[in-house]
């Protein structure tokens, strides 16, 4: 059974929904990935949907991953994290990041899943 975690993935452009699709292709979801893009709506609009959405689901934790830490999603993503003590802010995410959240959601406590994927998604960027 999976765990009442609630996933976002902020980022500039499309990034976020391809990574959701393409994730969702390689492995089945055990927590649903909300993508948001700053193309569609605006900072303000993302985190009034984000709060919307934990308010209605009362996650024991959340993570957000943004594409580019240091940028706007970044920025958004920190400020709603001051919010609250549950809230875990990745940035970089990438598509072995999400998959490996995916794989060991129901299988890892917190603190070890956060540095699981975290470990993978550096283990998906090499030098061929």
């Amino acid at each position: 059974m999976s765990k009442n975690y609630y996933a976002c993935v902020i980022t500039h452009g499309t990034l976020a929904q391809c990574l959701k699709k393409i994730s969702e292709k390689l492995v089945a979801p055990s927590v649903e990935v909300k993508a948001f893009t700053n193309m569609e709506l605006s900072l303000e609009e993302i985190e009034h949907r984000i709060w919307e959405d934990v308010n209605k689901q009362n996650p024991e934790k959340i993570i957000v991953f943004v594409d580019l830490a240091g940028g706007s999603c970044w920025l958004l993503a920190n400020r709603i994290k001051m919010k609250r003590d549950n809230i875990t802010v990745i940035g970089g995410v990438n598509v072995p990041l999400i998959v490996s959240f995916q794989m060991h959601v129901d299988r890892m406590d917190w603190d070890n899943l956060v540095s699981k994927i975290i470990e993978d998604g550096k283990k998906g960027i090499f030098k061929a």
